[in-house]
């Protein structure tokens, strides 16, 4: 199976538990793999035969920025599930984000998700 990758998308978005992460944006960074069958792509050479990663970085930030989420947990979840039923190609879908205001005294805080297709 193949693996397309975006690294370090950056949403500025509300997110967070505290009354001051509900007031302002934070940054996230966000990392996204999709796992399919590149074959169909590499014989036609066709954009239409594999995802758009275009436009799943603004499906995915739309996504993040109208829910305002509390937890980066949710967040991973939920935008797994988006991914999964709106690109049909995509076998299984790894998210991670991170959180980089969220400690003090530590480069950031982060989770990471992976769903499979049922």
């Amino acid at each position: 199976m193949d693996v397309l990758s975006i690294r370090d998308l950056r949403i500025s978005c509300i997110v967070g538990v505290y009354p001051h992460e509900r007031k302002h944006e934070q940054d996230l960074f966000v990392d996204v793999d999709m796992w399919q069958d590149f074959s169909g792509a590499a014989r036609s050479d066709r954009l239409t035969d594999t995802v758009d990663y275009t436009r799943v970085t603004e499906e995915l930030t739309a996504f993040v920025c109208a829910e305002r989420f509390q937890l980066i947990e949710a967040l991973a979840h939920r935008a797994c599930d988006l991914l999964l039923a709106s690109q049909p190609s995509i076998r299984r879908c790894r998210i991670s984000i991170r959180k980089p205001s969220a400690l003090p005294h530590a480069a950031y805080a982060a989770v990471r998700v992976e769903k499979e297709r049922a």
